[in-house]
C-alpha cells in the first residue's frame, strides 16, 4: 500500500498514527510507504517501481484532490484554481497506474460546478469524461456520513471508475434520519450528544469564546440556528437569498453536528463548564469518526484543517467495504463503455435546478456580490 500527501501536516499525522486500529479495528496504513509528494511531481511507473508491481496491478487508487476550487466556502474557481487542476493530476496517475478501481471524494458542490464555458455539472462531466478516455466507465453519488453512523451531517460526493462489467456497489446505508419499522437493522442517526458523551479533557489553550459583542448575540440563539447573514438580491428573491453566516451557528447537541470544516471557524457549543465555546480540533475529529487514540501532532489550526478536510473514518470503512466484497465476490454488471453512464435522477435534478437558477438570478447574483458577512460587524436581523 501507498499513501502520499504534499501537506507536512498530513504526512506527520499518518506516520504518527501508522497501525493504530480505526474504523471497526483496521489496523490504519500499518505496512504502507508513506510519502510527501506533490501529485504533479509523480508518475504512475515511479510509484510502481516503488511497490514492486507492474501496470494494471493495483486493485485500487483512491484519493481526494482538494475540495476548495469546488466549495461553497470558496469562490469556486473550478478548473482555474491551481487546487482544481489537481483533479486532473489524480487521473492522469490513474492512466498511468491503470488500477481496478479508481475511487474519489470531494464536495457536492463539484456536482453543479461549471466548466470553462459556464456550464453547470460541465465540471464533473469533463472529469468523467476524461476518464472514460482511459476506458473507465463512472458511478456518482452522494452519500451522507449520518446514514452510515457518523454523527455529521456530512454530504460528499463520491466517483468509482471502473473497466466494463466490472462495476462494485455502494454501501447500504446503516443509518436515518427517521427510520421506517420496515427497515430492519438502520438506526436512528447518531447525535452530537452521544458522540461526545466521553467527554475528552479541554484545556484551556484549546477554548475559543466569542468577542463581548458576538457573544451577547450569539446568546440570544436556540440551539440549531445562527446568525443570518443579509444575502444577495436576486431577481426572484426580491428580500435577498439568505443563509446562516459562516462561523455564527449554535449546535443542537441532539443532532448530528453540521458539517466539520477545515478552518477554526467552527460552530458554538454551550459548555456547562466553559462557557459558550466553538468545538475543539478533538471534538471534530470525535465528530468525524476518529477514534479516541487519533494523534495529530500539529498546531490547533493545522490540526482543524487536517480533521475538516478527512473522510469520516466509518464512513471511508463503508465505502471501502463494498470494494473488498466485490473483489473477493465480483458480480458482473454489464456497461457500455462508448459513452458515459447517465447520473442518477436525483443528481441529474440537482444540475437542472442549477440551470433554472441561473436562468433566473445569474445576472442580478453578479451583479451583487457583496463580501462575506462578518459576524463580528453584521447588523442585526
Amino acid at each position: 500500500m501507498y499513501a502520499s500527501d504534499i501537506d507536512r501536516s498530513a504526512i506527520d499525522s499518518l506516520m504518527e498514527n501508522r497501525g493504530v486500529q480505526v474504523a471497526q479495528s483496521t489496523s490504519f496504513l500499518a505496512d504502507a510507504l508513506i510519502e510527501q509528494r506533490d501529485v504533479s511531481t509523480q508518475s504512475g511507473a515511479e510509484i510502481l517501481a516503488k511497490l514492486g508491481m507492474r501496470r494494471g496491478d493495483l486493485e485500487l487508487l483512491a484519493g481526494g484532490p482538494p475540495c476548495q476550487a469546488w466549495s461553497s466556502a470558496g469562490r469556486q474557481l473550478g478548473f482555474a484554481d491551481p487546487r482544481g487542476q489537481v483533479a486532473q493530476e489524480f487521473v492522469r496517475l490513474a492512466a498511468e497506474l491503470s488500477p481496478r478501481w479508481i475511487l474519489m471524494e470531494n464536495v457536492r458542490g463539484l456536482l453543479t460546478a461549471r466548466d470553462q464555458q459556464g456550464h453547470p455539472g460541465g465540471a464533473l462531466h469533463n472529469l468523467r469524461a476524461m476518464l472514460l478516455e482511459h476506458g473507465y466507465q463512472t458511478d456518482v453519488r452522494l452519500l451522507n456520513a449520518a446514514d452510515f453512523g457518523v454523527a455529521q451531517r456530512r454530504v460528499r460526493l463520491f466517483v468509482v471508475g471502473f473497466r466494463s462489467s466490472d462495476a462494485p456497489p455502494w454501501p447500504t446505508a446503516t443509518h436515518a434520519q427517521a427510520p421506517s419499522p420496515l427497515d430492519e437493522g438502520v438506526g436512528k442517526w447518531r447525535t452530537m450528544r452521544e458522540a461526545l458523551s466521553f467527554g475528552w479533557p479541554i484545556s484551556e489553550l484549546e477554548v475559543i469564546r466569542p468577542s463581548s459583542r458576538l457573544l451577547g448575540r450569539l446568546e440570544e440563539l436556540k440551539p440549531g440556528t445562527g446568525l443570518k447573514s443579509p444575502g444577495k438580491v436576486e431577481s426572484t428573491r426580491p428580500g435577498g437569498h439568505w443563509g446562516y453566516t459562516q462561523g455564527a451557528f449554535v449546535c443542537d447537541l441532539d443532532r448530528p453536528a453540521r458539517t466539520v470544516t477545515a478552518s477554526a471557524q467552527q460552530d458554538w457549543l454551550r459548555d456547562p463548564h466553559w462557557g459558550l465555546r466553538r468545538l475543539t480540533p478533538r471534538e471534530c475529529a470525535t465528530l468525524q469518526s476518529f477514534p479516541g487514540t487519533w494523534r495529530v501532532p500539529a498546531s490547533i489550526q493545522a490540526a482543524y484543517r487536517l480533521v475538516g478536510n478527512a473522510v469520516p473514518p466509518d464512513l471511508g470503512h463503508a465505502v471501502g467495504t463494498s470494494l473488498f466484497r466485490a473483489a473477493v465476490e465480483p458480480v458482473a454488471v454489464q456497461n457500455d463503455l462508448q459513452g458515459l453512464a447517465p447520473l442518477p435522477q436525483r443528481l441529474r435534478a440537482a444540475i437542472e435546478y442549477t440551470i433554472k437558477e441561473e436562468h433566473r438570478n445569474g445576472a442580478s447574483r453578479r451583479l451583487r456580490s457583496p463580501k462575506r458577512a462578518n459576524p463580528e460587524t453584521m447588523p442585526l436581523w
